[in-house]
């Protein structure tokens, strides 16, 4: 139910590689299909096979995409299932994984009837009580100041004007246009989805991106002066507004479930919601406003709460600070109608503040990886942004000491690869997000952080942005580079120079950047603090980057709705020593209890670094022990000690 994965080694030399039965006695009468969600790997073949009354049912699937599916089949008069059967054909012989989500009965008549009243029931594009009417003449001043004042936005006017008149394609403009491709009244629907992530909502709901399209209008009205964006901008907050859940599927919200994707959707709406109310606020009627603010309060301040009191362990990882520029904003606005609203403003920012004292580490680091660090750098950040905006106080002053201490991090997880930001360890893309890039530089100005956020910008002509969901065909939100923008003004024009040698003793890692025939080297060993989240099975494995490119890689992650993100954790997708000849997959434990941490030294010239990788890996290895020896930049050797526990022996993979 909801999730419930499975994966194999190797292909069967016969028969499916995975087969499951069950017996029921469940009467059908009132349906007509028997619905199967599943992600099966890519190119697998899926049978579904139902022993009824009126004899089996079954249906073969086409070989299986990267995106879930639900296979259906007719129960053709049956009116009770005895018996489930579900097979599935391995395309290759290769290692694959995938996870179903549920199995239910469907009356494909109603659901014929729903569809077609929610087409007919959705609202046209006036909102005639909600909105002023197409011949109202903006302002162009935001409502409340929260997400960017009135001279913050004649800033970005300048600067974004300057970048056009010398040629340039601008993104802001680029988002607007794909806002407008699509009417939002055309995606209300009963959820949301969360962004590309397919693995909650419904087949029929795959693409339905209704988020990010409204901020970026907003934005590109501003820039632009025109008005017709700012109303589209409303548009897609009341469309936002009309869906029925803030949640990205039924499996939440049915009589009995149990089931929680915590409170990820409703912060990705708030947001939305309530900055189009800051930046197009005085398109809306009294009446317009007042059920945007009501939402807001229900559907996500009441979600977040909930989550906050009942959920301990959101203070532990990334949840809490991922939460956090909604709540903010949203309560910032909130306050803004009643006064009552602002001692939950406070509770909100000491609870950041006890968040981030737990997640970052004494040596500043970070266990969860480069790409979770957004939720450090832009999240955290932009929760006391808010804060500091709503309660008028300056956000210097209200910054938690513990972000102060992630300049090592940010030394040892940047890229010198041309293409890429951070190197992507851990559940992570190349991309850093722009906007906790450009936090962490105001934040900590002598470090790392300016010189990453200066190659960023020249990488993309000037602009302030990263498209970090282009591969998947998501819009990404043109807000975060808006408020980055601003800061990145104020970058220091000296960057500090980067350090040969730096190690994370708490979070494990360690790194080495060398100059070789004027170019530079960098060099990054894993390592791990036990129990850290959105790990992979790679103690022992490393990054080689050399003159702007990479040599040996770490593949990162993609999106989770795809099976290949839980393949790329594997320790085959990473630099290491994996035994074969076992009849199951060898790998270590994941996540990892153990502390498994290198030590080393280094400096401008040469790098020793050492790591026992036994830990986590007893079933297979009595012991493990990987050296890395580099007296100059252009040598390195690595070295491997190991007994076998199991297996005939061992294969290198570089990747």
């Amino acid at each position: 139910w909801c999730w419930a994965a499975f994966d194999w080694a190797r292909r069967p030399a016969s028969g499916p590689a995975l087969r499951l039965s069950r017996s029921f006695g469940l009467g059908c009468a009132d349906y007509d299909r028997l619905v199967l969600s599943v992600m099966a790997p890519p190119g697998a073949v899926l049978r579904l096979i139902a022993e009824t009354d009126a004899g089996q049912r079954r249906v073969q699937a086409p070989p299986a995409g990267i995106q879930k599916r639900e296979v259906t089949l007719e129960l053709a008069g049956a009116t009770r299932l005895k018996s489930v059967t579900i097979e599935i054909d391995a395309a290759d012989d290769g290692i694959a994984k995938g996870w179903f989500n549920w199995l239910g009965l469907q009356h494909s008549g109603r659901l014929t009837r729903k569809l077609q009243a929610e087409a007919e029931t959705t609202r046209d594009q006036r909102w005639e009580q909600h909105l002023k009417d197409a011949t109202f003449a903006p302002s162009f001043t935001p409502s409340y100041g929260l997400m960017l004042n009135a001279e913050e936005l004649t800033a970005l006017r300048r600067r974004h004007a300057a970048l056009c008149a010398a040629g340039a394609t601008s993104p802001f403009v680029t988002a607007a246009e794909a806002a407008q491709a699509r009417a939002p009244e055309s995606m209300i629907h009963d959820f949301v989805n969360f962004w590309d992530d397919s693995r909650y909502n419904r087949e029929r709901d795959h693409g339905k991106f209704i988020l990010n399209h409204g901020l970026n209008a907003a934005i590109a009205g501003h820039l632009l002066h025109d008005k017709e964006l700012l109303r589209l901008a409303a548009r897609y907050a009341l469309s936002i507004a009309s869906c029925g859940r803030w949640d990205d599927g039924f499996t939440c919200h049915f009589p009995g479930s149990t089931f929680n994707h915590v409170c990820f959707v409703q912060c990705l709406c708030a947001y939305e919601v309530a900055g189009i109310l800051d930046l197009a606020g005085e398109y809306f009627t009294d009446l317009g406003r007042d059920f945007l603010l009501r939402r807001l309060a229900e559907e996500s301040i009441g979600s977040i709460t909930y989550n906050t009191w009942s959920r301990p362990y959101i203070f532990g990882c990334n949840q809490l600070a991922w939460f956090t520029p909604a709540r903010m904003l949203t309560l910032g606005i909130l306050s803004r109608h009643s006064p009552r609203v602002r001692p939950y403003l406070d509770i909100a920012y000491r609870e950041l503040c006890d968040s981030l004292d737990a997640t970052i580490l004494p040596d500043g680091g970070y266990p969860e990886g480069p790409m979770y660090f957004r939720c450090i750098g832009r999240d955290a950040g932009l929760g006391v942004y808010y804060y500091s905006r709503a309660i008028g106080r300056p956000m210097a002053e209200l910054i938690p000491a513990a972000m102060r201490r992630c300049g090592d991090f940010g030394e040892l997880v940047v890229s010198t690869d041309d293409t890429q930001d951070t190197i992507p360890f851990c559940d992570a893309r190349p991309a850093h997000e722009i906007l906790s890039q450009a936090i962490m530089a105001e934040l900590l100005p002598d470090s790392a952080w300016p010189p990453m956020l200066r190659k960023c910008m020249a990488r993309h002509g000037g602009w302030p942005v990263n498209p970090l969901y282009e591969e998947d065909g998501y819009p990404d939100m043109m807000a975060d580079p808006a408020i980055a923008w601003g800061i990145a003004e104020r970058m220091p024009t000296v960057l500090a120079e980067a350090r040969p040698f730096v190690i994370l003793p708490e979070m494990g890692p360690l790194s080495s950047l060398r100059v070789f025939q004027g170019h530079q080297v960098k060099l990054l060993i894993q390592g791990n603090r036990a129990g850290a989240g959105h790990a992979h099975e790679d103690k022992g494995s490393f990054v080689l980057e050399c003159a702007g490119e990479t040599f040996a890689m770490d593949p990162g992650t993609c999106t989770y709705g795809n099976p290949l993100a839980g393949l790329l954790q594997q320790c085959e997708r990473h630099n290491m020593l994996v035994p074969y000849g076992c009849r199951e997959r060898p790998a270590p434990s994941l996540c990892l209890p153990h502390q498994v941490k290198p030590t080393g030294q280094g400096d401008a010239t040469s790098f020793h670094a050492e790591i026992d990788a036994s830990p986590g890996w007893e079933p297979f290895y009595h012991h493990w022990q990987r050296t890395w020896d580099s007296p100059e930049p252009g040598i390195l050797t690595i070295s491997d000690k190991y007994a076998l526990a199991k297996g005939t022996g061992v294969e290198f993979f570089w990747q």
